[in-house]
């Protein structure tokens, strides 16, 4: 079946911990795999992945940034805040980070968060008007 995908659209990774484990310790240098993405409602499809980085949890250090703005008071805005930055830290200290590409008559540079504690996965494609260079953080290609 031919057609765009969306940009970012959640995804049902069909590979696991112990796959992504095996590119972690360096024993393979590509994850074939697929994933399954709902391109509208109802309408699933499945894509082909090879992903070619995946960071661990461990290896990963996310900036925690909340704001928060509402009419009530203060104390109970920062309370709020608190409970979000929880929240926050819950989620991405289990989040993976897989860089790859969707394959198909154009290979489709992708990054892809997955929360592990949440079992929700998240693929984003690069745009035309990105940089490969930009998307594909040297830093994290090697």
């Amino acid at each position: 079946m031919k057609g765009k995908l969306p940009i970012t659209k959640a995804i049902i990774l069909e590979s696991n911990e112990d796959q992504w484990r095996l590119q972690t310790q360096g024993l393979t240098s590509e994850l074939k795999t697929s994933g399954i993405i709902e391109k509208e409602q109802g309408m699933r499809v499945r894509i082909h992945l090879t992903i070619h980085t995946v960071v661990p949890p461990e290896k990963l250090r996310w900036e925690e940034i909340v704001y928060l703005s509402t009419n009530a008071n203060k104390e109970f805005a920062e309370s709020l805040r608190r409970s979000l930055s929880f929240l926050y830290d819950s989620l991405m200290n289990t989040a993976w980070l897989f860089y790859g590409h969707i394959e198909g008559d154009e290979r489709i540079p992708v990054a892809i968060i997955h929360i592990q504690s949440i079992n929700l996965s998240v693929y984003t494609q690069k745009l035309k008007n990105e940089t490969t260079d930009i998307f594909f953080p040297s830093y994290l290609m090697n």
